[in-house]
């Protein structure tokens, strides 16, 4: 590859925030209706500090996005990922740092909101400390997906408690040569039937993107009580799956996840802070 491709490359990947991932929303599939939210995972890339991600993230990255794409959000908020003990990374991928999340009327409004965007360049953007070119401080990963999960497999009460629910926003894909019917039929009709029968889980549902372009198609979202309801769930004991038809180890898919509250802890349209 070319010195001025790789450039452009990392020029893309470094946008990845700015632009929302709209670039992924150019072709529609024919199930993409009613409202939907656009996940961000805003991964911490090793050795890099928190505070300096969000002080560049919700000073000027947001402010910034908001003013080129205001017209089209719905919501925009943020929610800061829990720290949890180094056992779980040992099981699991498991990104720190930040998800966001953006709805949009449609997926319509979603994708008018890149052409010819007065907003849109790199030179409208305050770049992060180092400058856009080859920047170490996070990794955007995007998913774009209907409000409500296609797939509902467990939806336990949640009342209202002092401590928020914990969520774990898993985005994953078959691996390779596996095709997306082989992958659906195993993880829908035998995966997902053991997730919904662990302990201590509230919600389960399983999205799938309605854009054709996704690094990971789908996007599976767990609810628990606390950090402790999903060690039990997921690690002790280790729960024994069925393994697919491609064979491999648990968890049999590529994935990258994080782990969130109930509540944002940032609203950067209505400037109303949340407690996380």
């Amino acid at each position: 590859m070319s010195d001025a491709k790789q450039a452009a490359l990392t020029r893309r990947t470094a946008l990845a925030l700015a632009t929302a991932g709209v670039a992924a929303a150019a072709a529609t599939p024919a199930f993409a209706v009613g409202a939907i939210k656009h996940y961000i995972i805003v991964e911490l890339l090793p050795g890099q500090d928190q505070n300096v991600l969000d002080r560049w993230y919700m000073t000027f990255h947001s402010q910034q996005v908001h003013r080129a794409f205001k017209a089209w959000q719905r919501n925009y908020v943020s929610y800061r990922a829990y720290m949890v003990p180094p056992e779980a990374a040992k099981h699991y991928p498991i990104d720190f740092g930040r998800m966001t999340e953006i709805q949009f009327d449609s997926l319509a409004d979603f994708r008018e909101t890149r052409p010819h965007n007065i907003y849109g360049e790199l030179s409208s953007y305050t770049p992060p400390p180092g400058g856009w070119e080859g920047q170490k401080l996070f990794k955007a990963t995007t998913a774009t997906i209907p409000v409500n999960p296609q797939d509902l497999f467990l939806n336990s009460p949640t009342p209202p408690k002092e401590i928020p629910y914990f969520r774990w926003i898993v985005f994953f894909r078959y691996p390779k040569g596996v095709t997306e019917a082989a992958g659906d039929a195993w993880y829908k009709g035998v995966h997902a039937k053991e997730i919904a029968k662990l302990p201590g889980l509230k919600r389960f549902g399983l999205y799938h993107t309605v854009t054709e372009q996704a690094a990971y198609p789908h996007v599976a979202e767990m609810w628990f009580d606390d950090y402790d309801a999903w060690r039990k769930a997921f690690i002790a004991p280790a729960p024994k799956f069925t393994p697919p038809p491609w064979g491999g180890a648990e968890p049999f898919v590529e994935m990258i996840s994080m782990f969130v509250g109930e509540n944002p802890d940032v609203d950067f349209i209505n400037d109303r802070r949340a407690i996380p």
